[in-house]
């Protein structure tokens, strides 16, 4: 299974939709993806929201970053960053914690 489509947007300040387009199981269109609850640090609850929102995108900018290394050899990213980008790919996509 993957992940609702986005892009993701803020509505309210802390309701996060995306687009759904699966016919067969009757979800077409925007749908609520999450809300934000955090009514302790003034700000903090947006700022969550805008991450959340942001994951969409930030999860394909690393699969690019990703296959264009594979395919070109042409960054020298460090190891340590690699290993980043591995386990964050692999927690979106439900294969690491």
């Amino acid at each position: 299974m993957t992940h609702t489509l986005g892009p993701w947007t803020i509505t309210d300040g802390t309701d996060i939709t995306g687009i759904e387009n699966d016919p067969k199981n009757g979800c077409v269109g925007p749908v609520d993806v999450a809300h934000v609850y955090l009514r302790t640090v003034l700000g903090r609850t947006e700022a969550n929201a805008r991450l959340i929102a942001a994951a969409p995108e930030l999860l394909e900018a690393l699969e690019i970053v990703k296959q264009w290394d594979i395919e070109n050899f042409a960054l020298d990213i460090p190891i340590e960053i690699r290993k980043k980008m591995q386990a964050a790919i692999a927690k979106a996509r439900g294969q690491g914690r």
